[in-house]
């Protein structure tokens, strides 16, 4: 079994750009219960399968295959700042996508399909397409770090997203690691 999502890698240049956000947060709130996702695991799921064998995973490197083939290299920007489930009952701080021409969410809709054909469970949750900066360890104490987040502008440069990547994610007491498993190039 392994532990199994599929995402969007950003750009190196977003990736330094959130990073330093991130940073200047850490650096900020350095009193607060904070775990802040690290720089080589900044991504864009997609989709989250958890544990899954080794045929499961054939059915997803197909669906994600087929979903490639239907789309072309699209821009995103990483723009907005928001929390998970709400402002108040913040557990995770992100960033938020800015999609205009939809090209995102089209290709999540692709995927659902292709994996629903493949008879992989369709996701129940709308699709939110957001970059996890942190999650917060302790909620009621990080009010002060939630408001300064959500009263920031953020936006990174326009980058362009030409593939999908399976990832693995093993849990280690650090915390998980991830590892590219397979990425399949868009080709629409």
């Amino acid at each position: 079994m392994k532990r199994i999502f599929t995402a969007l890698d950003i750009s190196e240049e977003a990736r330094r750009k959130v990073s330093g956000y991130i940073a200047e947060l850490r650096a900020k709130f350095s009193n607060v219960r904070v775990g802040w996702e690290r720089d080589e695991k900044l991504h864009l799921t997609l989709k989250f399968l958890g544990d899954i064998d080794e045929t499961r995973l054939r059915d997803l490197t197909e669906a994600v295959s087929e979903t490639a083939k239907q789309i072309s290299e699209f821009k995103l920007q990483i723009s907005n700042t928001g929390a998970f489930p709400s402002k108040k009952k913040a557990r995770v701080l992100w960033l938020g996508i800015a999609d205009e021409k939809g090209s995102l969410q089209k290709l999540n809709e692709i995927l659902e399909n292709e994996c629903k054909r493949k008879g992989i469970a369709e996701e129940t949750r709308n699709f939110k397409a957001h970059l996890t900066i942190a999650r917060l360890r302790e909620p009621h104490q990080s009010k002060e770090l939630i408001e300064n987040h959500l009263q920031n502008e953020f936006e990174s440069d326009k980058f362009t997203v030409s593939g999908i990547t399976i990832y693995e994610s093993q849990m280690q007491k650090s915390g998980s690691i991830y590892t590219k498993y397979k990425n399949i190039n868009l080709q629409g």
